[in-house]
């Protein structure tokens, strides 16, 4: 091979590492959401290669069963692949991080939630969706969520389905974004609460998958919660706004929100519907 040749040989070769090696700087890597929840069917199709890490906090040594089925209607609102046209995840350059807080029947403890809570921000996640709560304050949970909101994780926690009692904790927390729902004709939903709320969103017959592996509907301010997270990871992921700031997005979606209720922020709507776009 004469030199000339070998020059624009090594010169092509140099040419694609620089632009493979651009390609792994700039590549946007996945927005990770954590589910706190009754955990997640990873096996369902929908799901596959979604689940990053999980921690199983009411039995750390036990691995991740979701016998309630909560959890995974959460995760594929949030990022399920569509698998067939039925529905898609609002987010897809998602990493899914699953953390059971709650038991087969549902329940919860305050304690297992502070230790998801915890793990949360030892895993650096971007957002933490709460689709559970307490009525009581306490304050081992103000400091977890207070740390984790120190740490620059966005906190997207469902109202509570109280009959239009106040918000459970920790959406009653301030900084924690309170979501609660509105039925098909944009009025809040019957069991839907209200008093201390950020956003509102549709609650009510929310296409999901199940943990059968099968697609049903849902209805709760825990589902409203999910698609609020879910839009807010696709916010993040886009391009402008990677490094914004949790205020500025929070703003964004007051922007967007469309007054509904008294005029302004209000107990029953807070800044109003989003709509998902």
């Amino acid at each position: 091979m004469k030199r000339k040749e070998t020059y624009r040989v090594i010169g092509i070769i140099a040419l694609l590492l620089g632009i493979a090696l651009l390609h792994l700087i700039y590549e946007k890597k996945p927005i990770k959401v954590a589910v706190l929840d009754s955990g997640i069917n990873k096996d369902h199709p929908a799901l596959k290669g979604k689940i990053h890490q999980s921690f199983n906090a009411i039995e750390p040594n036990k691995p991740i069963e979701d016998h309630y089925g909560h959890g995974t209607a959460i995760a594929g609102i949030i990022a399920a692949e569509d698998t067939g046209g039925k529905m898609s995840g609002l987010a897809q350059n998602v990493s899914i991080y699953d953390v059971k807080v709650l038991d087969k029947k549902g329940n919860g403890k305050v304690a297992d939630l502070v230790k998801g809570i915890n793990w949360c921000i030892e895993e650096k996640v971007d957002i933490i969706n709460i689709s559970s709560g307490f009525q009581v304050d306490d304050p081992s949970l103000r400091k977890a969520i207070d740390e984790a909101l120190s740490s620059g994780i966005i906190i997207i926690a469902a109202a509570g389905n109280t009959l239009g009692q106040e918000a459970d904790y920790p959406a009653r927390y301030e900084g924690v974004w309170s979501i609660t729902s509105v039925n098909s004709n944009l009025v809040r939903s019957t069991l839907a609460a209200r008093g201390k709320v950020d956003f509102t969103t549709t609650g009510t017959e929310v296409l999901s998958i199940n943990k059968e592996g099968d697609f049903e509907t849902f209805s709760g301010t825990s589902f409203a919660a999910a698609q609020i997270s879910g839009y807010t990871a696709r916010i993040l992921d886009s391009e402008h706004s990677r490094h914004r700031d949790i205020k500025n997005i929070y703003r964004m979606l007051q922007t967007e929100a469309i007054d509904l209720g008294e005029a302004g922020p209000d107990q029953d709507y807070g800044h109003g519907l989003v709509r998902i776009k």
